[in-house]
């Protein structure tokens, strides 16, 4: 992981912290203290840690205190976020006192609403920045970020653990105490005060300031808990007395390093570890969450977008290319279903006389169909009505007629009777009533009479033309199936009969389609059709037979 330090300082102490950063894994290796007589260089106190350290020519971020920039909170209205730059850096240079056209201006928005942008500002004149790069220079270090110290203090904390909904977190320096104040997980307001040198007054101005930023915030009196950034031994005293003036009973001492990974000692650790909080932040937010930090060395600014003139030439061209392509395809696709069209017609034209024979065969196998339809087999009806009828204890048939259906095909058979019992009908009805077989009944009447079979019934079973048809070509399937499973050594010897069977075909075909065209030539009434030589001609075209 590559190598980074960490650098903060002020007018008593500068602090550095070295670590291996990667994304959002921090592994600190390294964290000093070192304290600033007066008319100490710390230009000089820096190079000579540097060289001591061996850390030539790493990768530096500076965190900076409130007191050498100027922070305001500034409500905008709600732009695109391309123009919120211009805009803020146009409000600051009107609300600032020390902003100049030459400023840097950062910022951090802390709330949007329909209305409004509300942010925190912060600007630093350039001779300040000209001294930070200065100072990285004599020290052969690469300046990369130049951030400020509260926000990256905020974000350590913010990003790596579950804050309730007001959470404040105070970074206690040697003269000066900076509070951060975050509502659902973001930052909405900075202080910094100074706070008196002795610690029993230095405490209660710490409450008594603390108070006054929930107030100037706009957060109610008590916050819902309070971080101060260091050991519990060391501020064991903040804390008690922070509970007890602000009445917050959620008071907690944190030390920084416990939420990264620290390969120090805490031996070798110096006592005040939550002044160093702003450091190990900015560590941690350098990758993961630059978001959250306000940088004065790269601020955000409005992204200007270069004249593309490959892009210009490649709209001017693709246009004209594009309809060049177009007619191409279209005058391409043309011409293929012309092609195809070509071809259809020839193979329509070669298909014509075989389609043509195709309907003469096709109409003359639908004139003999429609007159094998009404060419019922009574005996096999009758015989599935014997085997399906309930016994003769309790059945008895006193008649029986069918009636084929010349015209539409199908028939009738009609069988008359009684029963030992009406149940006897239904499961009778039951039985016969089938896929192709439908069965109507007329009722039952009780007959006088001391006989067994006391109830007389009248069923009709029928059966369509198209079922005829369908059981026919059902058959036909059968047959064919069979004739093709016959083993090769009976092809000869049935080579004799299969001729005679199919001339008897043929002719029994020839005679019904004569028969057929016979029906069709006569006029004003059907011919008759009779199953038996004593089966009389009824007047609708449809022949019965009785007995």
């Amino acid at each position: 992981m590559p190598k980074k330090i960490a650098l903060d300082y002020d007018a008593s102490e500068l602090r550095l912290v070295v670590a291996n950063c990667s994304g959002s894994r921090v592994q600190v290796t390294n964290a000093k203290l070192v304290r600033l007589a007066e008319g100490d260089s710390v230009s000089e106190k820096l190079r000579s840690l540097v060289n001591e350290l061996g850390l030539q020519k790493t990768d530096v971020l500076v965190a900076i205190g409130r007191g050498k920039a100027e922070l305001r909170e500034l409500q905008l209205p709600p732009v695109p976020e391309d123009e919120l730059p211009d805009m803020v850096r146009y409000q600051a240079i009107r609300s600032f006192a020390s902003a100049s056209d030459r400023a840097i201006v950062d910022y951090l928005v802390t709330g949007r609403t329909p209305e409004a942008n509300t942010l925190i500002a912060a600007a630093v004149g350039p001779p300040d920045l000209e001294k930070i790069k200065e100072l990285c220079q004599t020290a052969d270090l690469d300046l990369k970020r130049v951030a400020l110290r509260p926000l990256a203090a905020a974000s350590l904390y913010l990003e790596r653990t579950r804050t309730p909904e007001v959470c404040v977190m105070i970074d206690l320096l040697a003269d000066d105490a900076e509070l951060v104040v975050a509502r659902q997980g973001k930052v909405i307001f900075v202080r910094t005060v100074k706070l008196p040198s002795s610690e029993p007054q230095r405490r209660r101005a710490l409450s008594s300031e603390l108070r006054r930023t929930m107030v100037a915030c706009a957060q109610g009196a008590t916050p819902d808990r309070i971080v101060v950034w260091g050991t519990q031994a060391v501020h064991a005293g903040d804390v008690e007395v922070i509970k007890e003036t602000v009445d917050c009973d959620d008071v907690i001492a944190v030390d920084p390093f416990s939420l990264v990974d620290c390969q120090v000692s805490s031996n070798e650790m110096p006592e005040h570890v939550g002044r160093l909080a702003p450091l190990v932040g900015l560590l941690a937010s350098d990758e993961a969450a630059p978001e959250t930090l306000i940088d004065f060395l790269n601020p955000r600014e409005r992204v200007e977008a270069e004249p593309d003139r490959l892009r210009r030439a490649l709209l001017i061209a693709a246009p004209l290319v594009a309809v060049f392509l177009i007619g191409f395809f279209i005058y391409k696709r043309l011409a293929d279903w012309d092609r195809r069209i070509a071809n259809a017609t020839n193979e329509v034209n070669l298909l014509m006389p075989f389609s043509e024979a195709a309907d003469t065969s096709i109409a003359r196998t639908e004139r003999i169909d429609a007159f094998l339809d009404s060419d019922v087999n009574w005996l096999d009806e009758i015989r599935r009505f014997a085997e399906k009828a309930p016994p003769s204890d309790k059945l008895i048939v006193e008649t029986l007629s069918a009636t084929a259906d010349t015209r539409g095909g199908g028939g009738k058979l009609q069988i008359s009777g009684a029963v030992s019992e009406p149940d006897v009908i239904n499961a009778m009805e039951a039985a016969l009533r089938d896929a192709n077989h439908s069965v109507v009944g007329k009722g039952s009447q009780e007959q006088k009479g001391s006989g067994e079979y006391r109830w007389d019934f009248t069923e009709t079973i029928m059966v369509t033309g198209s079922d005829l048809r369908n059981t026919r070509y059902e058959r036909m399937a059968e047959m064919f199936a069979a004739a093709e499973a016959t083993p090769a050594t009976t092809d000869d010897a049935g080579d004799s009969e299969t001729t005679d069977t199919e001339s008897a075909s043929a002719s029994d075909a020839s005679q019904a389609d004569s028969e057929s065209e016979a029906q069709d030539s006569e006029a004003g009434s059907d011919a008759p059709q009779s199953d038996s030589a004593e089966a009389p001609t009824t007047d609708e075209g449809q022949t019965e037979v009785t007995s």
